[in-house]
Parts: structure tokens; C-alpha cells; sequence
């Protein structure tokens, strides 16, 4: 998810003059302003713990797997009731589009995942889903996503101003340009996907498994900045930026305090405040 507020806003009103300099200016000012609150966020997660690393290297079948099964779920969730080009409302399903969509793309992940929990099922492994600690590491992380959004919402800025200005066009996620089309049950049951159940399979894909491959082999900071390339990639070109920043936090959030929850609770706030945003903007709510 990106800053969907901000797509939203420019979606509702996409002339040649959307994106002028003072955007860029109130996205260069949020990206002043996170840079400090995200230092600060670096010292909140500093607090208390050792840095995390796996007992031992990831089998690189394991993390083979999970990735094939990460890109054909969304792939698919992408193009199975779209074929070469036909619509929503052509292909009729109409206002269960979105989660349709969103359904397949938990399926492949569900499957991902799957992998992952095999890998610690045969004692290879463990993902950080102990309770032990999980509180603190849940306010830690949650204080954390609360200090970086104005570094989000910057970056977001910046980085949907240069792809107008090299595209000539607003550049947008397939799901932003189908929240509109849902409604009533399809848009609770879109939204319970995109904030609940996503964001906790790609967090035990993500940062339980793949960041656990690359830390056990390149160790702590090109393991998380790998992960949140990979990671960023694969949410697309219009989101690359904001997300590769979120990323980098939620893998800086698991290699600190080996909380997979906590990892997850940041990522759930941040879909959640993104799938609000948009709701309100588009007058979905």
C-alpha cells in the first residue's frame, strides 16, 4: 500500500498542472521533518534489545519456494479475471473486483507462507512469533510507524511528482483504480483482506523468512535493505519509494526486536490508515 490519500486526491483531479512545484516543495518539507522523527524512531527501536539473527543459514529451497509461490499469487491476482484487458464490469464481477483480486493474491501468499512454516516446523527455524516480549516490541514499533508517516507521506510526494513529470501522467496501484467500484460487503470484506490477513502473511514471507535468508548470509543491514528492495519491486513502479521506506523500517522493526508481531502490527496500522485515507477521499465511508 502507498500513499493512497495523496494518489486519491490527484485521481479525482489529474490535469497537467496537479503536480507543480509547491507539491514537491510540502513533499520535500514532510521528508525534513520524517528524517529527524524517523532518528528518533531509530532510538525508540535501539532500546533494550540485541540485534537479531538467525541460528542458522536459510536452505535456499526454502526461500526458492516462497518466492515463486509470493509472484504467482500476485500475478495472478493481477490478471485472473482481467485476461488482455477486459474490465470489471465486463468480466462481471463488477463491485467484487477488488477483492476478488486481493482474495487470489492471499491465496498465493497463504502458500508462500506455507513454506516458511515448514521450514520452522522441521526445527530450521524460528519466524519471531514467540510471546515472550511481544508487548513492548508491539508499543515499540507502533511508536516508531507513528514518528516515520511525515517521512512516508514525503517521500510519497516527491516520488509521484517525478513519475508525472516523467510519464505525464498519474501513475496508480491496480487496487487504487478499483476501490472506487466496491461497496458494502465486497469493500469490508477488501478491506479485511488488505489490512489483516495481507499484511500477516507478507510479513512471515518478508521479513520472517526471505530476511532471514539474507541476514544468515550477508548479515544485518544488506539482509534488510535487500528485503525491502525485494519487497518494494513487487508492490510496483507507482508505490516503489514510500514503500521501500516502510519496508526498511518493518525489516529494521524485526532484525531489532525478533517480533514478527511487531513487524506485523506496524504493517497492519499502516494499511489500515491507507485504506481509511482513501475510503474518505473517494467517499467510500
Amino acid at each position: 500500500m502507498d500513499c493512497a490519500l495523496i494518489q486519491a486526491g490527484l485521481e479525482s483531479d489529474p490535469g497537467p498542472d496537479t503536480f507543480s512545484i509547491p507539491a514537491l516543495a510540502w513533499g520535500l518539507g514532510l521528508c525534513a521533518v520524517g528524517v529527524v522523527l524517523a532518528w528518533l524512531a531509530q532510538g525508540v527501536l535501539k532500546g533494550g534489545w540485541p540485534r537479531y539473527y538467525p541460528s542458522r543459514p536459510v536452505h535456499l529451497g526454502y526461500l526458492l519456494g516462497a518466492v515463486v509461490f509470493y509472484i504467482s499469487g500476485i500475478a495472478k491476482g493481477q490478471t485472473w479475471w482481467l485476461g488482455s484487458g477486459v474490465s470489471p464490469q465486463e468480466s462481471g464481477l463488477g463491485a467484487w473486483s477488488l477483492p476478488a483480486m486481493l482474495a487470489v493474491q492471499s491465496l498465493g501468499c497463504l502458500a508462500s507462507a506455507g513454506v516458511a512454516w515448514v521450514w520452522v516446523a522441521r526445527g530450521s527455524g524460528d519466524l519471531g512469533l514467540r510471546r515472550r516480549g511481544a508487548g513492548r516490541a508491539l508499543s515499540a514499533a507502533s511508536a516508531a510507524w507513528l514518528l516515520c508517516l511525515p517521512l512516508f507521506y514525503g517521500l510519497g510526494l516527491i516520488w509521484q511528482w517525478t513519475l508525472f513529470h516523467w510519464h505525464g501522467s498519474v501513475q496508480t496501484q491496480d487496487w487504487i483504480e478499483r476501490f472506487g467500484e466496491a461497496g458494502g460487503t465486497p469493500l469490508a470484506l477488501a478491506a479485511l483482506l488488505a489490512i489483516l490477513v495481507l499484511p500477516f502473511l507478507e510479513e512471515v514471507v518478508f521479513r520472517g523468512l526471505l530476511q532471514s535468508a539474507l541476514v544468515s548470509r550477508l548479515g544485518s543491514r544488506p539482509g534488510v535493505i535487500l528485503t525491502a528492495l525485494l519487497f518494494a519491486l513487487l508492490h510496483g513502479q507507482p508505490s516503489f519509494l514510500p514503500v521501500f521506506a516502510l519496508a526498511l523500517l518493518l525489516g529494521a522493526i524485526k532484525q531489532r526486536t525478533g517480533s514478527l508481531w511487531a513487524s506485523t502490527t506496524a504493517h497492519v496500522f499502516h494499511n489500515g490508515l491507507q485504506i481509511a485515507l482513501l475510503a474518505s477521499a473517494l467517499g467510500a465511508i
